[in-house]
């Protein structure tokens, strides 16, 4: 997650600032602030996003263009992700590492100039997914195409305004929206912009569009629920039963405040915020014409 101020709608004005990492040449100053938090989000949205992937591609096969197995452009199930910071999640997707492989990385990795760093940070990557940033971080976009983790990638604050041409022609044939981390920072505005444009191609059909969204549990997702049923007809299900670390506190006052925020929310923070974590709850988005129910999609996950 990556923007550079507070959460507007936040009540725990007494959450960690983390401003000074989130819009750099390279991620060295990011993993070196919050692995000591043990911050696993991305690593714990993983699998999740991964599976509703596999869906998508089952379920909606592109030809190549070569009649084989080949994946081409198009073939690729083309996703986005929104306050997408270096490439994290993208890196993760696209690359076999986890996030403790990617800490260690950049942990060891010298101080280099950005092109030098750059060339560090190129792998190979698989081929399956296209993987679009949207951050309103220019250096942490940068970086991430640079290295190849983003296919393209977008500056925008789509709370505010409406994308941009550009942004939202990419948009059009967008199959998943992924979100890790940035409600709160971001809410309805951006994620209805979103499915307004992914949707634009064929305005008189339904929307076909999936998101996966980790929240914390600070916050709340009913609005964004509630307006992508009411004006796209998308269903969004919670993952019953499950929450997701997220990372450690970084001060008695931030536990503290996280602890009212819950608990003006009516939740339970035995065990969860009150043993020292943020945590987070995966919500699921799919058409509503789709048969498939999130427990069935997601099931020995």
């Amino acid at each position: 997650m990556t923007i550079e101020e507070q959460p507007e709608r936040f009540n725990n004005t007494r959450k960690a600032d983390f401003r000074s990492i989130y819009n750099q040449s390279d991620p060295r100053a990011y993993f070196a602030a919050l692995t000591p938090l043990q911050y696993q989000i991305p690593q714990q949205a993983r699998p999740f996003v991964s599976r509703i992937l596999q869906h998508i591609s089952a379920r909606d096969p592109s030809p190549t263009s070569n009649g084989d197995d080949t994946v081409t452009t198009a073939n690729k199930v083309k996703v986005l992700d929104v306050c997408s910071s270096y490439g994290i999640n993208a890196a993760l997707l696209r690359h076999d590492i986890d996030m403790n492989t990617l800490a260690e990385h950049y942990a060891s990795t010298p101080k280099l100039c950005s092109r030098e760093q750059i060339e560090a940070d190129e792998q190979d990557s698989k081929n399956e997914v296209e993987i679009i940033g949207l951050d309103v971080a220019p250096e942490a976009i940068s970086y991430s195409l640079e290295t190849g983790l983003h296919a393209a990638g977008f500056t925008e604050n789509l709370e505010t305004h409406d994308p941009s041409p550009d942004l939202r022609q990419a948009l059009h044939d967008v199959k998943l929206v992924v979100c890790t981390g940035g409600v709160g920072y971001v809410g309805a505005s951006t994620f209805t912009r979103i499915a307004a444009a992914a949707r634009a191609s064929s305005p008189s059909s339904p929307s076909q569009l999936w998101m996966v969204t980790f929240v914390l549990r600070v916050f709340s997702f009913d609005e964004v629920a509630e307006r992508l049923r009411t004006e796209f007809g998308l269903v969004t299900e919670k993952v019953e039963g499950r929450v997701f670390r997220q990372r450690r506190f970084s001060s008695r006052e931030e536990q503290m405040a996280a602890v009212e925020d819950v608990g003006r929310k009516g939740l339970d923070e035995r065990g969860l915020e009150g043993d020292g974590w943020f945590w987070a709850e995966c919500w699921v988005t799919r058409p509503e014409g789709s048969r498939e129910e999130v427990g069935e999609l997601i099931d020995g996950l």
